[in-house]
């Protein structure tokens, strides 16, 4: 009988063991497989975690000799611009992104050895006094103090950490966490599943909604451009000419925020013939007495044919304001005039772009505001009761600490050391490093540049990083001109435009060291 009950157990514990391993293959196979074979329909910043996940996979598919990968946070996403920089390359290297948004020091260190695995021609990290987790930091009466528990604490619960390395933090502060911190991370090792469903479904839904859907459910508009300028969710000014091709499309959508909105239609030839007010091809007006979406069909203007035209759509009543229709809250409002489909006047493209940027009228609007309105626009959206607003807390935190740096000398933590590990172990692997300090708002960057402290830094970090035969370069006072950031520390992508020689040039230097 003991012989019997032996052997009921054994069975069910190899039973256990061949449905686990089963089930562990199966999660393999299927999320971090067959799942990422799903193409990425995504525009920019869009998913941030599944675009991440899916550059890694293809970065490391990816056999080129010639990469250079950029690193780094949304600082870094919002100060390069890799189809600028790979054209001027001209195939001499192939900018790339290895970054996400809020990636610290510490999230680059557990991400190192991956990015080895991308066979990269050189790493450039491009970093802002943001990155180093301000919320940990603590100044007090001259003294810098880093709350490692509390780091600890809230880094488990971050996504980086549950989503690409928790099997290595969990080995790192594995007696440093809870009970139920623990379990989660050890999960989430485990199943792919676990680490993908906070963003599962973001791939299948854009893919559903480009193919089988109208077209008015979408995150980044993709259409005609206006030469006046268009949001980044689709809203025009009140006027708004562009190139329209409807030779294979019969009907786009226009969403109207009031009943009885009245629009004009005007069909030019050709661009030159609308700005040199030569005779139309077709012109009309069209009230739409219910708001919403509205279907266009082109068939219906009477058009001579169906081919490409320049078409001019003018608001003349209807129009509402950005803040109304939810594109900001707070800082200078702007009028609008409608909002139009994803692929307005143009046949669609699915390719890649969750790292491409467009110059939506969202960056545009603040190089063309005088100091003045600026300071205004920046107050409002920025400062103003900033203590109050949960929006603003990390920004807060971090331009509260900019001001008591200056009463203190400069002290290495553990999110500064990070960067220092790092550049020595690219230099242990011979791959090319560069440190770059990022641009900064002039608005913000004044109130610690001139300090002891950053001073100290910047001077630790050069004397590292150079006596590892690396390259760094302080480009935080790179503009005097606070209209090329839209925050304290992102810029606009006319201010990145602007930077791109600047990140020309030190590519190539470095490569060429």
């Amino acid at each position: 009988m003991n012989l019997f009950r032996t052997s009921l157990k054994a069975r069910a514990f190899a039973l256990f063991v061949l449905l686990f391993g089963a089930t562990l293959v199966l999660d393999y196979l299927v999320f971090n497989q067959l799942y990422f074979y799903l193409p990425n329909e995504m525009e920019w910043d869009t998913s941030p975690w599944y675009n991440f996940e899916k550059k890694r996979k293809d970065l490391k598919a990816d056999s080129s000799p010639n990469k250079v990968i950029v690193t780094g946070s949304s600082v870094a996403l919002y100060s390069v611009l890799p189809d600028v920089l790979n054209r001027r390359a001209n195939g001499s290297y192939n900018v790339d992104f290895y970054s996400h948004v809020a990636m610290a020091p510490s999230d680059l260190y557990y991400y190192k050895e991956d990015i080895v695995k991308t066979n990269p021609k050189m790493v450039m990290y491009v970093l802002n006094l943001a990155d180093f987790q301000w919320e940990y930091v603590f100044i007090e009466n001259g003294k810098f103090r880093f709350e490692k528990k509390l780091w600890i604490d809230e880094f488990a619960d971050r996504y980086p950490a549950k989503l690409f390395y928790p099997l290595e933090f969990l080995k790192d502060y594995f007696f440093d966490i809870g009970r139920k911190k623990i379990s989660k991370l050890a999960a989430k090792s485990l199943f792919y599943a676990s680490r993908y469903r906070v963003f599962f479904w973001d791939p299948i839904d854009t893919y559903i909604e480009n193919h089988f859907r109208s077209g008015r459910s979408y995150n980044k508009y993709q259409g005609s451009l206006p030469k006046e300028g268009i949001w980044s969710k689709g809203w025009t000014k009140l006027s708004a000419s562009m190139q329209c091709d409807i030779s294979k499309k019969e009907e786009d959508s226009i969403f109207f925020s009031r009943n009885h909105s009245k629009i004009k239609f005007s069909f030019y030839q050709t661009e030159e013939d609308a700005f040199k007010k030569l005779p139309l091809v077709h012109s009309e007006e069209r009230i739409f007495s219910k708001s919403g979406w509205v279907g266009i069909a082109w068939k219906s203007f009477s058009l001579p044919s169906s081919q490409s035209y320049f078409l001019k759509l003018e608001v003349l009543e209807g129009d509402t304001t950005a803040k109304a229709a939810d594109l900001f809250r707070t800082g200078k409002d702007y009028p609008v005039g409608v909002r139009l489909s994803h692929y307005f006047c143009k046949e669609p493209s699915y390719a890649d772009r969750s790292y491409l940027r467009e110059p939506y009228y969202d960056e545009v609007r603040f190089t063309e505001m005088t100091s003045e309105e600026y300071d205004e626009d920046y107050f409002q959206r920025m400062l103003e009761s900033a203590d109050q607003r949960n929006e603003l807390y990390r920004l807060n935190v971090l331009r509260q600490n900019k001001k008591k740096i200056g009463t203190t000398k400069f002290e290495a933590w553990m999110e500064y050391t990070r960067v220092l590990e790092i550049s020595d172990y690219f230099k242990e692997k011979n791959i090319p490093f560069v440190l770059v300090l990022a641009p900064e708002n002039p608005v913000e960057s004044v109130l610690y540049t001139k300090s002891e402290w950053f001073q100290g830094m910047t001077t630790h970090l050069r004397t590292h990083i150079e006596s590892n035969g690396q390259n760094f370069h302080n480009e935080v006072d790179f503009s005097s001109v606070k209209q090329m950031f839209f925050d304290p520390h992102h810029m606009t992508y006319d201010g990145a435009y602007a930077f791109q020689p600047t990140l020309e040039q030190i590519i190539s230097s470095s490569l060429n060291r």
